[in-house]
């Protein structure tokens, strides 16, 4: 099996100095490679369900957030 999904986040060019994050504007694309400032990359045959994909998702941000601050 391979990641044949990709989700291209790219983030707005002033989001690091916004107080409010209500206010930042996010570009969303699917895409055939990774690119943009985030990226999500999964294999379909694998995360068969919004729950699988939620629950990977969760533990990666739980990863994420011991590497920066809040």
């Amino acid at each position: 099996m391979a990641q044949n999904r990709w989700i291209n986040i790219t983030l707005d060019a002033n989001a690091a100095t916004r107080v409010d994050r209500q206010g930042d504007n996010h570009t969303k694309a699917l895409g055939a490679s990774a690119s943009g400032d985030l990226t999500l990359s999964f294999d379909t045959a694998k995360f068969t369900s919004h729950s699988l994909l939620r629950s990977a998702v969760k533990a990666a941000l739980d990863t994420a957030s011991g590497m920066m601050s809040p």
